[in-house]
């Protein structure tokens, strides 16, 4: 083998590793997104899960302060009500002895 020969032969041999290192990078590259894409989709369903879950929880937790709030409403009320009612009748005491 001459010189030329040898040259040519490693030059040969690189094209091909070339393009064979190159396919396989394609396919890794290609793996490696569809491993990405597939763990993406996996936490967003988990995120989704999560999400709803909160909001559940969140809803529950502002019906709850509503109900509070509405009671401790009611119960002032009531209480407002009753100072009225018997202000009212002191008042009304007071006016039958003028």
């Amino acid at each position: 083998m001459n010189d030329d020969t040898i040259s040519d032969l490693k030059d040969f041999i690189t094209a091909t590793f070339s393009q064979q290192t190159a396919t396989l990078r394609e396919e890794i590259r290609g793996d490696i997104r569809q491993d990405i894409r597939t763990e993406i989709d996996k936490l967003d369903i988990k995120l989704s899960t999560r999400i709803d879950n909160l909001d559940e929880k969140l809803s529950t937790r502002i019906d709850d302060l509503s109900a509070a709030v509405a009671e401790a409403l009611d119960n002032q009320n009531d209480a407002v009500d009753l100072r009225l009612a018997d202000h009212e009748a002191r008042i009304g005491v007071l006016e039958t002895k003028v």
